[in-house]
């Protein structure tokens, strides 16, 4: 049975996933489906049907499912600077990683000079 009101698709023939979740795919992207008489959208984070309240504008998840998702992509500014001064900088250089810490000086990659991978060329 198709969640959305008056919706006479026929799943069968359907993607597996409008099957699983009872949902034709016009319905599932729509921003207003009436469910049992009310106004509600289908959550693409939790894939069940909300009131319109639960959403912030046209987004197509709800405020809570998009609150925890924003909290675990978040990083504090703290944290990050910390990760930062312990992981070496990284460069690539014609396909080749050079590596070296934060305050290193061209006289400490010394040995990078004769590599045959670095061309060298001259700045005007």
């Amino acid at each position: 049975m198709i969640r959305a009101d008056q919706c006479g698709v026929d799943l069968r023939m359907g993607k597996t996933y409008h099957k699983r979740h009872k949902v034709c795919e016009r319905h599932s992207r729509a921003a207003v489906v009436l469910v049992s008489g009310v106004g509600q959208r289908f959550c693409q984070q939790c894939s069940k049907f909300h009131e319109i309240s639960e959403f912030d504008d046209n987004k197509k998840s709800c405020r809570e499912r998009l609150a925890g998702h924003n909290e675990r992509r978040r990083k504090t500014h703290s944290k990050v600077k910390a990760e930062d001064e312990q992981k070496p900088s990284e460069c690539r250089m014609n396909g080749s990683l050079l590596k070296a810490t934060r305050n290193s000086n061209f006289g400490e990659m010394s040995d990078l000079r004769g590599s045959p991978n670095m061309k060298h060329s001259r700045i005007k």
